[in-house]
């Protein structure tokens, strides 16, 4: 991982007046008590983002984010965005380690990130943020990106000299947080990998192969309603069948039953190697500004877990 001291980002903060104008925060936090006797029981530090952006010119701007690794001991930051975003004629061009393409529209769809991740990024089909270079383009209601990256993600070093490639094709509204409309659209990935020396495990051959990922999503946002759906598929050649979750279809909404109460669903079907369904209902208040507190029950494979969630942001 890149990590940075923590006593960097307190300096960082404290001395720089410039910094401290353009800093914004985030930070995940939740409770939860569950029934499956392999999670221990408490509060617990999901999240803690913290987002340096600043516009250089109106051709380029630079956005630098770090994040806390929740599960070492001590927690450590590191960083998830450095990254140079350059507006040119026919687009924008993304320099350096930045969000990936694969489900950010389906995460903006969700729209409720501290409560619950996406499907696809719950069981890793994608990183979310790697190395490389981007380019997105959009025209009218129409949207692509092509995304060329290490694949190795955010909290890797690159290990060999494949690269993987990443697109995404929308249309429709891309933030429906921001406004009524709707999306549809389709995300796919390749990225070659070798396996190479003694193979202990038969299902997983050694040898040249790649890993491919295919999805489609939707969503739709009326006054006080929002809901959306997705699909994806994994085809790595490098686990035999049977060996892996290759499908993952999620189903999520939320309906705004009064001012600063919102009720959440959310629905996760999972086959392959071993089905699994997953389910979250949640109720959401909005208490005062900059805090969102939803008490929530889930079903995750036969087991049940209480819990609450917090976001607070400046």
């Amino acid at each position: 991982m890149m990590f940075l001291k923590k006593w960097n980002i307190i300096l960082l903060i404290a001395f720089s007046s410039l910094v401290a104008q353009d800093i914004n925060g985030k930070v995940f936090f939740a409770y939860s008590n569950s029934d499956d006797s392999s999670k221990i029981d408490g509060f617990d530090l999901k999240r803690v983002y913290l987002t340096f952006a600043k516009s250089i010119s109106d051709e380029l701007s630079i956005t630098i984010q770090t994040d806390v690794d929740a599960s070492s001991s001590p927690q450590n930051i590191y960083l998830k965005n450095a990254k140079a975003d350059w507006n040119i004629a026919n687009g924008k061009v993304v320099i350096g380690l930045q969000g990936m393409n694969m489900f950010k529209i389906q995460e903006m769809n969700w729209g409720k990130r501290y409560l619950d991740k996406t499907v696809m990024d719950r069981f890793k089909y994608s990183s979310s943020a790697d190395m490389g270079l981007g380019y997105y383009h959009s025209k009218d209601k129409f949207h692509g990106s092509i995304l060329i990256t290490n694949g190795a993600g955010f909290k890797k070093s690159e290990t060999d000299s494949h690269k993987k490639l990443s697109l995404q094709f929308i249309y429709g509204t891309a933030k429906l947080s921001k406004s009524d409309g709707f999306n549809v659209g389709a995300v796919l990935s390749h990225e070659p990998y070798d396996r190479d020396g003694e193979v202990t495990i038969p299902e997983e051959p050694s040898g040249e192969h790649s890993k491919k990922v295919f999805g489609v999503f939707g969503g739709y946002a009326k006054e006080n309603l929002r809901v959306g759906a997705e699909w994806n598929q994994l085809d790595d050649s490098g686990l035999l069948d049977g060996n892996y979750n290759n499908n993952l279809t999620s189903l999520y909404g939320f309906y705004v039953l009064k001012s600063k109460q919102t009720l959440v669903v959310k629905y996760d079907k999972v086959s392959g190697n071993k089905d699994a369904n997953y389910a979250l209902v949640a109720m959401e208040f909005a208490p005062t500004k900059g805090l969102m507190v939803s008490p929530n029950i889930r079903s995750n494979d036969g087991t049940t877990a209480i819990g609450v969630n917090f976001q607070f942001q400046f």
